[in-house]
């Protein structure tokens, strides 16, 4: 099997493992509680500050965006609420709408720490500090994809296209705190995080788009308010659980999770044991490889022999006319790069001449025999 199929099937099942022994998808039911009772909130919250701001077609923006996020039936009883709400909020009533956005955020926070295994590090205050901070983050992602909204509504195709890329970009530019912050994970870059926020942007824009479809054509967006509410649990909980997933991804990238214990993909913490299953598979990592096949290198430039055993059989050769290294670098961020080995021999051929000298001395032997 090839070295780099191995690495990306090791990576894999790290990352299915910790899926099951971190329990994500009961944690996505878990957030799509939390989601349930804190989006209608967080949104009311949003559109309270465009009203502020008196900028009715941002409103309108962020209403289509809602419903354009949003399976049928979930965005029907959304838009429905936020056209019925009153645009003016009091200070008591922004205070509540805070406190009830800041429920999901905690929930999730809670996630990432169980995920990363950093629970010490989030305490009550580091939650509602984090909280607000990402908050303020999402808040200002919806205005902008709001505004982009208006900007890109075209017909037909590309505006379809245009919808999408809208909406992959914002929950990028919306994800990247949360997965940033909500980890506590000292030294963590912002490289570190990308894998799992492109996952997290184009895993919710796909299933949205999917779940849509679905349930356009299967009718399912015409079964009333409890129908509506039904859809909208459905779908918070895959999206979810997509959400976590990226989660997942970064932490067994980064090898930042002690349920896992690999070679980082990108930065994170070096291995744990020199026993564990990419060692097992691969035996050495890159560095190490290129220093020993360097010393091979060198070795047989300078006329060694070279003894190979299969099987323990053994079978000596004598040093190479040529010994070529190459380190292909791979075009994928997760797989390591290819090293390898070339080695040439030219063994010289029989001259024309003593060819002939051995044809004409069997001839003679055979007519002195006759």
């Amino acid at each position: 099997m090839d070295r780099r199929l191995r690495r990306a099937l090791t990576v894999g099942r790290a990352v299915v493992h910790e899926v099951r022994t971190e329990r994500v998808t009961f944690m996505a039911g878990s957030i799509a509680y939390h989601a349930f009772v804190s989006l209608l909130p967080l949104l009311l919250l949003v559109l309270a500050v465009v009203a502020a701001l008196d900028r009715p077609g941002i409103e309108r923006g962020v209403v289509a965006l809602a419903a354009a996020l949003f399976s049928p039936g979930a965005g029907d009883v959304l838009v429905a609420e936020l056209r019925s709400a009153s645009p003016g909020v009091s200070l008591l009533g922004l205070v509540v709408l805070v406190w009830g956005t800041l429920r999901i955020f905690r929930g999730l926070d809670t996630a990432f720490s169980d995920i990363y295994e950093t629970e010490a590090h989030n305490t009550l205050v580091d939650q509602f500090g984090d909280g607000l901070l990402v908050l303020v983050c999402i808040g200002a992602a919806l205005l902008v994809g709001a505004a982009l909204e208006r900007a890109l509504a075209f017909d037909g195709t590309l505006g379809w296209v245009a919808g999408r890329a809208v909406l992959v970009a914002g929950l990028a530019l919306a994800f990247l705190p949360m997965y940033y912050v909500f980890p506590d994970e000292p030294g963590m870059t912002v490289r570190e995080v990308l894998p799992g926020v492109g996952f997290a942007a184009v895993g919710l824009t796909a299933f949205a788009s999917l779940f849509r479809v679905y349930l356009e054509a299967s009718g399912g967006g015409s079964g009333g308010v409890l129908g509506g509410v039904l859809v909208f649990l459905t779908w918070l909980y895959f999206s979810g659980l997509v959400v976590l997933v990226g989660v997942v991804i970064n932490a067994v990238f980064s090898n930042r999770s002690r349920d896992v214990d690999i070679r980082p993909v990108l930065g994170g913490n070096p291995r744990r044991a020199d026993h564990d299953v990419e060692a097992a598979e691969t035996g050495l990592d890159r560095d190490a490889l290129v220093t020993a096949v360097e010393r091979l290198r060198g070795d047989l430039r300078a006329g060694q022999a070279l003894t190979v055993t299969t099987g323990g059989d053994s079978v000596t050769l004598p040093g190479p006319d040529e010994v070529l290294v190459d380190v292909t670098p791979s075009r994928f961020f997760f797989l390591s790069d290819a090293v390898s080995v070339e080695l040439r021999w030219s063994p010289p051929s029989a001259s024309p001449a003593s060819a002939d000298g051995d044809d004409l001395d069997s001839r003679s032997s055979g007519n002195e025999t006759g």
